[in-house]
């Protein structure tokens, strides 16, 4: 169960990064930084809005997955016996004296 929810967070970690890098600007972007009148829409003008809501959809999902993956690890790490209990404390040896 945590490998599944481990590939889908990994899957909806890279679809949110690219999600993000191809939503255009609010401003001129980089037309703009140098003057030109050009236009940096990818996907059409429309395309912004269902854009916009997919981000926010996968949004969600990360921050879902993230929590579910801590609740369903934390429970995991938590049920295993430590591995130190029981065992005397390690000694370190003295450093020599140097003149």
């Amino acid at each position: 169960m945590l490998t599944f929810l481990s590939i889908v967070f990994v899957v909806v970690c890279l679809l949110l990064v690219f999600m993000v890098v191809i939503t255009p600007s609010q401003s001129e972007g980089l037309a703009g930084a140098f003057g030109g009148m050009g236009s940096d829409t990818f996907f059409g003008t429309k395309a912004g809005q269902h854009i916009n809501r997919f981000t926010i959809l996968l949004a969600v999902a990360f921050i879902a997955l993230a929590v579910l993956i801590n609740r369903v690890g934390g429970a995991r790490t938590q049920a295993q016996p430590d591995m130190f209990e029981g065992r005397p404390a390690p000694t370190v040896p003295a450093a020599p004296d140097r003149p």
